[in-house]
């Protein structure tokens, strides 16, 4: 096939393309029973075809160009930040706002204290070692089975201490 071949079967393919051909039994269902001529509704057919191509290919080259003018992005150094402006830029870029500090202002131990305080059942007898042991009595069947006793040795997993 020469060039000018095919560049004529390509126009050719695009100017004839139809996208709203309708199905056979569409053709009955008009509700004024005029015959239409059917050149004039290929054209019309046609048409439409070529405005939703052109209405698409606006639509895609809106979104590229919006998506492509999105992804700019500028860095910004700004010294000695107040903490009111730190939050305005907080608020404006949240995903891109970075803190790169070299060094802290501000001692850890000036803000941030630890005291440890256990729970009272975490530090009485009842976790200690001797207790898990007492549970673990040869003669428990010799109790009652509402005893505690009897029990007491099924009820603390070994493996957890």
């Amino acid at each position: 096939m020469h060039c000018k071949t095919l560049f004529h079967w390509f126009f050719e393919r695009i100017r004839n393309y139809n996208l709203f051909i309708p199905e056979e039994d569409d053709y009955d269902n008009d509700d004024n029973d005029e015959p239409k001529n059917p050149t004039t509704v290929l054209k019309h057919q046609q048409y439409k075809t070529w405005l939703y191509i052109f209405l698409l290919m606006v639509s895609l080259y809106i979104l590229f160009y919006i998506t492509l003018r999105e992804s700019e992005s500028r860095m910004a150094t700004v010294s000695n930040i107040a903490p009111v402006i730190f939050n305005q830029l907080r608020l404006k870029h949240e995903d891109s706002l970075l803190c790169p500090c070299s060094k802290a202002t501000i001692p850890h131990k000036v803000f941030i204290s630890n005291t440890i305080k256990f729970h009272p059942l975490c530090s009485s007898i009842f976790v200690s070692q001797q207790w898990i042991e007492a549970l673990y009595l040869p003669n428990a069947s010799n109790y009652e089975v509402t005893d505690f006793r009897t029990t007491a040795s099924s009820q603390v997993n070994p493996r957890l201490f």
